[in-house]
């Protein structure tokens, strides 16, 4: 009878000891919880380095090119949407479209090219907010994330082909609720 009693007392002590394999799964656990928790962590900053608090605003356009015109950024209405434009020149079509902002909101720029024409790479660059997408072939897209933490206003541009411009407006929070 003591025999089975202190054979028993073994068998409770083996099931609370660490063994090499517990601690292999308690350390691939804790591997994982912590790349969650980075990507989660990394996933709410901007491109230029901000943390995001709120959704951003979708700004959705295209990188295409115009016979008559040649290259030019235009808007992208989505569902009911209007195309932003400033009633100048040829922005009054939507290309070049400018892009007004309070200070401190966070946009996302959706940036698609549909250059089914020439097929050329297109980019979108805003040194100031240090916004540099990759070069995008036909049919490729890219979103850039970022803060408006300076007013004033902006250019974004096309490195490959100069003519793509157009302007970023960041109002000041004075200046929004007016």
């Amino acid at each position: 009878m003591g025999k089975k009693l202190i054979n028993q007392k073994k068998k409770k002590n083996n099931k609370n000891r660490i063994t090499p394999k517990n601690l292999i799964v308690i350390g691939i656990s804790l591997t994982v919880i912590s790349l969650i928790m980075y990507g989660g962590i990394n996933s709410l900053k901007s491109s230029n380095g901000n943390f995001l608090l709120s959704p951003a605003r979708n700004f959705f356009m295209k990188a295409t090119y115009l016979p008559t015109e040649g290259y030019a950024y235009t808007g992208q209405s989505t569902g009911t949407a209007k195309i932003l434009n400033s009633g100048a020149g040829s922005n009054r079509f939507g290309h070049g479209p400018p892009i007004t902002l309070n200070q401190g909101n966070t946009l996302s720029l959706h940036l698609i090219n549909e250059d089914s024409e020439t097929h050329s790479k297109h980019n979108i660059n805003i040194d100031e907010f240090d916004v540099h997408s990759k070069d995008l072939g036909y049919f490729q897209s890219q979103t850039v994330t970022f803060t408006a933490n300076k007013t004033g206003t902006f250019d974004y541009y096309c490195s490959i082909h100069p003519e793509m411009t157009g302007k970023i407006i960041v109002k000041s929070h004075a200046e929004a609720y007016k």
